[in-house]
């Protein structure tokens, strides 16, 4: 079956896009929550339409996206938290689970599940309690973390782990946020206090 051509049945808003960032499947929860209808999305680049951030405010969805080269490398995306914008220019927080499709070649596409973060009972979002323990690292992300502390520059960690800078960065962006902290120096710190490397 072309995906493309059918259905994603999943109560969450998922899209697809393909190599090149362009929207190729809207599904109905989309519609809903986003406020886009799906003869508006489909065709549009995906950071032109969702504006995408992550939790600190930080742009997220850009062109030559990292995730988009790591899923057409055959590389798992792991799942991360973002806010997207609506139609109405209102941001809303979501996790997002990826899937890369392999359906015949030119059919490949990245597919976006958009779990909603769901409010506490304050209207607020959860947060995590003060000295609550980390989200686990990937291997990967623990790899990464061990060269960066020992001072190996972005483009060498590349080199070494034999994937490109964009994927090194996107480890980085994820080893930071699950670390809950805002750049490289404090991860190194916080990965050496919990032993991590």
């Amino acid at each position: 079956m072309n995906i493309q051509t059918g259905h994603v049945i999943t109560g969450d808003p998922a899209f697809a896009v393909d190599r090149n960032g362009v929207v190729v499947l809207w599904n109905e929860a989309s519609e809903e929550v986003f406020g886009y209808p799906e003869v508006d999305a489909l065709g549009k680049k995906c950071w032109e339409l969702l504006c995408g951030h992550d939790i600190n405010g930080n742009r997220y969805c850009f062109e030559n996206c990292p995730l988009i080269e790591m899923a057409f490398l055959h590389e798992p995306v792991h799942a991360f938290k973002s806010s997207f914008d609506t139609s109405s220019h209102q941001q809303k927080q979501f996790s997002v689970s990826c899937v890369t499709v392999f359906d015949k070649p030119g059919d490949e596409m990245l597919l976006h599940i958009c779990h909603p973060e769901r409010p506490d009972h304050d209207g607020g979002h959860q947060q995590k309690a003060p000295g609550a323990r980390p989200e686990s690292l990937s291997q990967r992300e623990i790899e990464v973390l061990a060269l960066l502390a020992g001072g190996v520059s972005t483009s060498e960690v590349a080199r070494r782990l034999s994937i490109s800078t964009r994927t090194v960065r996107t480890h980085i962006q994820h080893l930071m946020y699950k670390l809950q902290v805002h750049n490289r120096h404090d991860a190194i710190i916080e990965g050496r206090r919990l032993n991590l490397i």
